[in-house]
């Protein structure tokens, strides 16, 4: 029983972890050097910060209510979406702290 929770911990985790480091790296470029706006930084931090909570709390809340093989379906669901998003809104928030 508990080799299969770790096993659907490690899933979700696999899941999220590589997801926030390949978000950040990618928005961190377009973002914060591209345009060398060094305002970014922080903001695309934050996103990344936000792109491992959320999902990880999607994650928790359907294991709880529902079943390990929901929470990873949750947290594929909030992190896919979830990026899709944190680029829009860190798109968006560039132009507000002075992209040309």
């Amino acid at each position: 029983m508990a080799a299969t929770r770790l096993i659907w911990i490690l899933a979700v985790l696999g899941v999220v972890v590589p997801a926030a480091a390949l978000g950040w790296l990618v928005t961190t470029f377009l973002f914060a050097f591209s345009g060398g706006q060094a305002r970014m930084v922080p903001v695309v931090g934050y996103g990344a910060a936000a792109m491992i909570a959320v999902p990880l709390a999607a994650a928790a809340v359907a294991w709880r209510v529902r079943s390990p093989l929901a929470a990873f379906v949750a947290a594929l669901a909030a992190t896919g979406g979830g990026w899709i998003v944190t680029v829009l809104v860190e798109w968006l928030l560039s132009f507000r702290l002075g992209a040309a």
